[in-house]
């Protein structure tokens, strides 16, 4: 069974960890303040992101929505671009 969402709050244009060690799950765009959001994923135990170098582009096209899967376990990171924002997180 899955765990409760949680709501996460993405400080401006900064890397903030919203999973840690997962597999899958999806990242849901609740504040619309920021001009963008952007997200990355590293291995779990690896360092946090520092540049935006691999970063990718969330919620675009009016997506409210983005999944995460992969094989191995994996940290999650969203950055609210311009404005403070918000994600919700259900893994």
């Amino acid at each position: 069974m899955a765990a409760n969402p949680a709501v996460i709050t993405c400080t401006k244009d900064t890397w903030v960890k919203v999973a840690t060690g997962i597999l899958s799950g999806i990242v849901y765009r609740l504040s619309t303040s920021p001009e963008r959001y952007v997200q990355t994923i590293r291995l779990t135990g690896q360092a946090a992101p520092t540049t935006m170098a691999d970063a990718a582009e969330v919620f675009t096209n009016g997506d409210k929505a983005a999944s995460v899967s992969s094989d191995a376990a994996v940290d999650v990171y969203v950055m609210a671009c311009g404005a403070a924002g918000s994600v919700r997180v259900d893994l």
